[in-house]
């Protein structure tokens, strides 16, 4: 039977499992009732995103259950098959598939950017003529996150070492010869240390406070609402601010005030806006729709 667990990310930015089916075989009817069955789970709520393999039955029944959920594809799955895509002369002979890499994973490009970088590698190694790949650029959209920034936290499930972790973690619970039972038993085990692991994450956060490394008021806030593995992303964003960030052109446009940043760690410029009114701000780099904290930007 296939095992297919819905994952997504806690507070502490660890992987959570909201649930799991067992099914004879993929096909749409099977997705259709399990994605039901989910849905109904979550009290009607859709996930702002969604992400699965490239199966054929799974790209008909998302949307014929999902109204309002972006599908998008699991980029792990897609670059797991690059080497055996472009041969072994050029994965085992040239750097191809780690540059290749480099621009894959790297969601801070713009659209533009990432379309002039993929060129770039496919003409330098003379691969116009891979239909695999020219077929993952046609829908690149689909796949690579600088096309699909705007989606909340949309960058979260995107990592290599989530999707390699969450397999690793459910294969250490895996027996082929098992039975049934034997594997809820083993599934139960895994729930039980996933839940234990998320209680001993939440009671750290709760009754201690990290060290701050600035005297920026925001970081000590930051300190003591958000939780720890957060936080730290946060704070190298502080830090960033400080050392790697300067002010550029200034402009008003109706409400909003906008500052030119100039980023030295990056060597981009990036437009913050602000409205003095509601002190709602936002940045082009979009560090929080893509993960949820503000950027050094803005800081």
């Amino acid at each position: 039977m296939i095992f297919s667990p819905f994952t997504g990310v806690d507070h502490h930015k660890k992987s959570v499992t909201f649930g799991a089916s067992l099914m004879s075989r993929e096909n749409d009817l099977n997705f259709n009732w399990i994605f039901e069955k989910f849905l109904d789970a979550m009290g009607g709520k859709e996930p702002h995103c969604f992400f699965t393999d490239q199966c054929h039955a799974m790209k008909t029944a998302v949307p014929a259950v999902f109204k309002t959920a972006a599908h998008r594809l699991c980029m792990w799955h897609i670059m797991q098959k690059l080497p055996e895509k472009v041969g072994p002369t050029v994965a085992k002979e040239t750097d191809f598939v780690s540059r290749l890499n480099s621009v894959v994973w790297d969601c801070d490009l713009e659209p533009s950017d990432f379309e002039e970088r993929w060129s770039g590698l496919i003409s330098e190694f003379q691969m116009e003529d891979n239909g695999w790949l020219s077929y993952m650029f046609s829908i690149r959209q689909r796949w690579i996150p600088d096309y699909y920034r705007d989606i909340p936290l949309g960058c979260l499930l995107r990592t290599t070492q989530r999707s390699e972790s969450e397999n690793s973690f459910f294969k250490r619970f895996e027996n082929p010869r098992g039975t049934l039972v034997e594997f809820w038993l083993h599934f139960q085990s895994a729930m039980d240390q996933q839940r234990y692991r998320q209680k001993s994450l939440d009671r750290d956060s709760d009754h201690s406070l990290p060290q701050t490394k600035t005297l920026l008021r925001l970081e000590i806030h930051a300190s003591t609402v958000y939780t720890h593995s957060l936080f730290y992303d946060f704070q190298q964003q502080c830090v960033d601010s400080l050392h790697s960030c300067s002010a550029g052109d200034s402009s008003r446009e109706a409400t909003t005030r906008f500052l030119d940043v100039e980023d030295s760690m990056f060597q981009k410029t990036y437009t913050v806006g602000l409205n003095p009114t509601t002190w709602d701000a936002s940045c082009s780099c979009k560090l929080f729709e893509k993960k949820g904290y503000i950027c050094k930007h803005i800081i």
